[in-house]
């Protein structure tokens, strides 16, 4: 795998994560393509097919992981998968945190990442469900 791609698409969940952490659904929704698909961890299915309604559902996502105690999050074990020359397969595990670090919750995902442009953007997010 080339190195300056896998440090690419990390710079680009490491600057998804700081937005993330400031729980503003509008600029979450920056990073994803529109349209986009999700796929949740309760294994319910999202088309979105405005900014509009990334702006409404992530910014639910983010009230809610707040409510339930995470002040924060990381992400591991990162893999890079080119798919041609605009789009990558990066998969990794999250870990939503407490302020002492402390893990709230953690799940696996996978994102299709396209490049459309001269920006990243998530094009499909699917959680691994067991």
């Amino acid at each position: 795998m080339p190195q300056p791609l896998v440090d690419e698409i990390s710079k680009f969940f490491d600057d998804y994560n700081r937005t993330f952490a400031e729980r503003d659904g509008a600029a979450i929704s920056m990073f994803y393509f529109v349209p986009s698909v999700s796929m949740r961890g309760d294994g319910s299915t999202h088309c979105f097919q405005s900014r509009e309604e990334l702006v409404a559902f992530f910014q639910e996502v983010s009230d809610r992981y707040e409510r339930e105690g995470a002040s924060g999050a990381r992400f591991l074990d990162l893999a890079v998968q080119p798919i041609g020359g605009r789009s990558v397969l990066a998969t990794l595990e999250w870990q939503n945190t407490r302020s002492d670090g402390s893990v709230v919750r953690k799940s696996r995902q996978s994102y299709n990442l396209i490049r459309p442009d001269d920006r990243w953007q998530i094009f499909v997010s699917t959680f691994h469900v067991e």
